[in-house]
């Protein structure tokens, strides 16, 4: 009879027993402190042994919890530790984030990534604050199996079939066990099972650690070992805080009876069943175990009726009939025999003693590597299952963790990817600190962005930047490499940004959604600058970088400004172009004063003009021609006029033509300038020119009043003045060191060459980084092009997590 079934909300069946002592979200700061101490490793390692098993004896699974905690924070997180941290939540998030283990979590939490430690124990706290999270968690506790046979066993009555979403046959051959057995309703409740599943998961655990287990019940009889394994429901053995694997023999017993009477169907044994009586492989199994082990019911005339049904010929039929109606001995302990020894093979070919025994079957917690020897004695096969799989959803979130530096690059180091591209570069204007500038801006492509770019992920929605910056690097690396991301490139991208930025997604869900979607293919943006970094220096804020870059273009500038200034003035100087000067300067006025101020002064020397151009001084030399010119037109005058006309004319000749003598001197002095501008850039002439220190002084103290609008007492000081602000430090004498052999290391694999990358040999400039090729016999081809190629349609093979 059924009753009708009001699925509300879970009901869970957690005794006191089992109950922990705490939430995931209770704040544990006071329990997990006083843990603390010098001893905590070697107290989390005394209760992990001591673990509480089913027979009740041994440390409580909180109090081993809490010991993890406290080893957690003790010596794996190493960050500073905020109040709100010492919950199972954030512990477990952090765990997930950097799983230093080879284990699969189900459940994944995201919180801002913190990089952790790999202590000794690191994986033995990884199983236990797992398992503690999800023994509170909405995960563990309750079941739709559980409320069925929860109901069945208290009234005896089936609630609605119809709607049981698991396996239906596997309950309806659950219901026949209870009913044949008075006990089993009697001691069978909700609270039971759950409790053996509790347990399930705790003797997984200790298998994993090789801990003891002598806390747990383990009865060994027929050949066969009965521990917490066997007593969990076969439905709820996939529902666990971490990845499960089962190994099991296929066709166990018809494989044996192969090797008892010679015979070869093993699989045949099944589908012979399945098409003669039209029932399904489970059927098929049961009824063929039954008649293997119900000797003593059946006749042996219709057990080898039966036998020949399944495709054993008349001989194999009756050498199986021996061993089912042996008087002595059963036809389960002959099977058992062979299953005991092929386990054992098994578990000593693959090194699987870390896994617990079911029957006829290995499980155990996967940590990614398969066993390789799944077939032993030629013709036992192994079967590989997965139990579980890992629950996937996308998450998002921004953390507020100071990140230095203040550049972080979005695409890891070591990928066979080109991540930039850069056009032909213009001459060079000069190299500062870090930096190489160009005289020119120059085009490149870049795949990458910056992860620690705050400003930005603020100024709008920070979830659909995040994603826009992905669409274009996964854009502009398809079209630089010709080809798709392969499965672990685009998987190792994500897990780099996840661990060196405040983005806080679900690795494996983005990676899924990307390798089925694909991204919003954008178009490729090619940018300009006159600038590249020949040095990676990792600056701790954006600021600095910035300020360097700043100070390193105003002192190339300022150079390349004297060195422009110094070649025009040679060059008028050795035409004897002796013209008003124009020169575009580089760069803020401030930060050119001197330039400004030199030309300035070469100009009021050689033309008598500071700033713009005035009325010509008149440059004729013959004064007798200038006298006929003067007499010439006071003769158009009248006689009255004449004389007092040419007088005039005569005086203002005379005053240009002085003033024209005064510039013709004073080309001599615009020549010590030269030097002195030659000085500041450390040029020199192509002819020669007399130094005149005394020119030289004056010139240097005229310039450095001007700047500063001071006084100096004299020329020599003004001088002394001028070059302690302007003139670059004396290089220093170093007095040579002869080398001997000791002092050089001739290991080539401890070359600088083998502990650098490309990209960061590329940067050191172009010597070095032609050398570096030549260490690596590799080509040095430049890239003169930009690639042009159709954006193609983004597919993904299948990555195992």
């Amino acid at each position: 009879m059924e009753t009708v079934y009001k699925p509300l909300q879970q009901k869970k069946y957690i005794s006191k027993k089992i109950e922990l002592d705490f939430f995931n979200d209770s704040n544990l700061k006071t329990s997990i402190q006083d843990r603390i101490s010098k001893n905590t490793e070697d107290e989390f390692v005394t209760h992990l042994n001591n673990i509480r098993g089913d027979k009740q004896s041994g440390s409580s699974f909180s109090e081993v919890t809490l010991w993890a905690l406290a080893y957690f924070y003790s010596e794996i997180f190493t960050d500073k530790i905020k109040d709100n941290f010492y919950t199972l939540n954030y512990v477990k998030a952090f765990l997930d984030g950097d799983n230093l283990t080879s284990y699969t979590a189900i459940k994944e939490l995201d919180v801002v990534y913190y990089k952790l430690k790999k202590a000794p124990y690191f994986k033995h706290c990884w199983l236990i604050i797992q398992s503690a999270w999800f023994f509170n968690s909405d995960n563990f506790g309750g079941h739709q199996y559980i409320d069925y046979i929860n109901h069945f066993a208290k009234t005896g009555q089936k609630l609605p079939i119809e709607l049981y979403k698991y396996d239906k046959d596997h309950l309806e051959k659950k219901y026949t066990e209870l009913s044949d057995t008075t006990d089993s309703m009697t001691s069978t409740n909700g609270y039971s099972i759950v409790y053996k599943w509790y347990y399930y998961i705790l003797f997984l655990i200790c298998k994993e650690l090789q801990l003891q287990t002598a806390n747990f019940k383990i009865v060994r009889r027929d050949n066969r070992e009965y521990n917490p394994l066997t007593k969990s429901p076969k439905q709820l053995r996939g529902i666990a805080p971490f990845k499960i694997i089962e190994c099991d023999i296929k066709s166990a017993f018809p494989t044996f009876i192969d090797y008892e009477i010679s015979s070869n169907l093993r699989d045949k044994v099944y589908n012979n069943l399945i098409v003669s009586r039209r029932i399904t492989r489970v059927e098929a199994k049961i009824l063929f175990s039954k008649f293997c082990n119900s000797g003593k019911y059946n006749s042996q005339e219709k057990t080898i009726a039966f036998f020949k049904e399944c495709g054993y010929t008349d001989e194999q039929s009756i050498q199986l009939v021996e061993f089912t109606h042996d008087p002595v001995k059963k036809f389960f302990s002959f099977m058992t025999r062979h299953e005991n020894l092929a386990i054992a093979s098994f578990i000593q070919s693959n090194n699987l003693y870390r896994g617990g025994r079911l029957h006829d079957s290995i499980i155990f917690i996967d940590d990614k590597t398969k066993p390789c020897i799944l077939t032993i004695n030629k013709n036992c096969e192994f079967g590989y299952k997965e139990l579980n799989r890992p629950y996937i959803k996308e998450t998002f979130g921004y953390g507020t963790k100071r990140l230095h530096p203040a550049y972080i690059s979005s695409i890891p180091k070591g990928l066979a990817l080109i991540t930039r591209y850069e056009g032909l570069k213009p001459e060079i204007k000069g190299i500062k600190k870090s930096f190489r500038f160009y005289a020119n801006p120059f085009e490149y492509i870049k795949a990458s962005f910056n992860l620690n770019n705050y400003y930005k992920s603020h100024l709008e929605d920070t979830r659909a930047y995040f994603y826009s910056q992905l669409d274009k690097m996964f854009s502009t690396l398809l079209y630089l490499n010709k080809r798709q991301l392969k499965a672990p490139e685009l998987y190792f991208i994500l897990m780099h940004i996840r661990s060196n930025s405040n983005y806080i997604f679900n690795v494996r869900a983005l990676y899924n959604r990307i390798r089925k979607q694909g991204w919003n293919k954008t178009e490729v943006i090619v940018q300009e600058k006159d600038f590249d970094q020949i040095e990676i220096k990792p600056f701790t804020r954006r600021l600095d970088y910035i300020k360097e870059l700043n100070q390193a273009r105003k002192i190339v500038n300022t150079d390349y400004n004297y060195s422009n200034l110094f070649l025009l003035i040679q060059e008028h100087i050795s035409n004897k172009d002796y013209s008003y000067l124009e020169l575009d300067i580089i760069g803020k006025r401030k930060n050119n004063e001197l330039p400004y101020a030199i030309l300035k002064k070469y100009n009021l020397l050689v033309t008598g003009r500071q700033r713009k151009q005035r009325k010509e001084v008149k440059n004729d030399p013959l004064y007798i021609s200038t006298i006929k010119r003067v007499l010439i037109k006071s003769m158009s005058l009248r006689y009255q006029q004449q004389n007092s006309s040419a007088k005039r004319s005569i005086v203002q000749y005379e005053k240009e033509l002085q003033a024209y003598n005064r510039l013709v001197n004073n080309r001599e002095v615009a020549k010590q300038l030269l030097l002195v501008v030659g000085e500041l850039v450390e040029l020199t002439t192509d002819f020669i020119i007399d130094r005149d220190e005394d020119v030289i002084n004056k010139l240097k103290t005229e310039l450095y009043e001007t700047l500063t609008k001071t006084r100096c007492i004299s020329e020599e000081v003004g001088a002394k003045l001028f070059d302690e602000m302007f003139r670059k430090n004396e290089i220093l004498k170093v007095e040579p060191i002869i080398p001997d052999d000791c002092d050089f290391e001739t290991d080539m694999e401890k070359s600088i060459f083998n502990q650098i990358d490309i990209e960061e040999a590329y940067y050191k400039g172009d010597g070095f980084f032609s050398e570096y090729l030549q260490f690596h016999k590799e080509v040095n081809s430049d890239i003169n092009f930009i690639p042009s190629l159709p954006l193609e349609t983004y597919r993904l093979p299948e990555l195992e997590f």
